[in-house]
């Protein structure tokens, strides 16, 4: 995983269970990146929290936050809205499977709960 556009957070260990966490953003314009991190190393242990550590903020109203569980070989499992708030509906589909193709984060398993229909699975 050498892309520049994929940050890794790491911290002081706490309790609780083990989980590998991200957020992915994506821009009006595609442009997209991505934070991950053991959750138990996340102050809050959430993804806003996450990604309020590295990022300052959303550049722009379009600029979308979503939340994402990683599997063990560090692809993403699942993409759901989260603690991050922004609603993931089925028109974003599209968009987040490029940014997750383009970030070569898709797995065997890459789900996408959209929140105005059925889970999406994707293929790697």
């Amino acid at each position: 995983m050498a892309d520049l556009r994929i940050t890794w957070v790491r911290g002081a260990k706490q309790v609780g269970p083990e989980e590998l966490i991200g957020v992915l953003e994506v821009h009006a314009d595609g442009s997209c990146r991505a934070l991950f991190a053991e959750r138990t190393e996340v102050e809050g242990r959430s993804h806003i929290r996450l990604a309020r550590t590295v990022w300052p903020g959303k550049d722009s109203l379009e600029t979308r936050w979503w939340s994402l569980v990683l599997d063990a070989r560090y692809k993403v499992d699942i993409v759901r809205n989260g603690s991050c708030g922004d609603p993931l509906l089925t028109v974003d589909v599209p968009r987040i499977t490029r940014a997750l193709l383009e970030l070569e984060l898709i797995g065997a398993s890459t789900m996408i709960a959209v929140d105005d229909g059925p889970i999406r699975l994707l293929q790697p």
